[in-house]
């Protein structure tokens, strides 16, 4: 599982992503994600469980949404053409960036 695809750094195998702690800013060149009004991040393109758009929440330890620069954990909800959401994963922000994640159950 390699996504979102940037600039910054090749995703490893097996990891979801490196924006956590990537220094280019969203909606910028060379970033995969836009910051949205509410605080989320939007990915569009190609989702792991077959998405065409996904919507990451940065959260803190007291489960507050905050900057993806500030996360410790990550929730990535994957949507369908028609906007239904297709799968949830839940990850941990490791200091170097990288997000650990276990996919919901159906």
């Amino acid at each position: 599982m390699k996504f979102p695809v940037c600039d910054f750094a090749e995703s490893e195998e097996g990891f979801y992503s490196q924006c956590a702690s990537c220094p280019i800013e969203p909606n910028k060149a060379g970033c995969a994600l836009d910051a949205l009004d509410d605080g989320t991040y939007l990915f569009t393109g190609e989702t792991p469980h077959g998405g065409v758009k996904a919507v990451f929440y940065f959260k803190n330890d007291a489960g507050d949404q905050v900057a993806k620069q500030e996360a410790v954990h990550v929730e990535i909800h994957e949507f369908d053409d028609d906007d239904l959401l297709v799968a949830i994963l839940y990850g941990m922000v490791d200091p170097e960036g990288m997000i650990y994640l276990k996919k919901s159950g159906n």
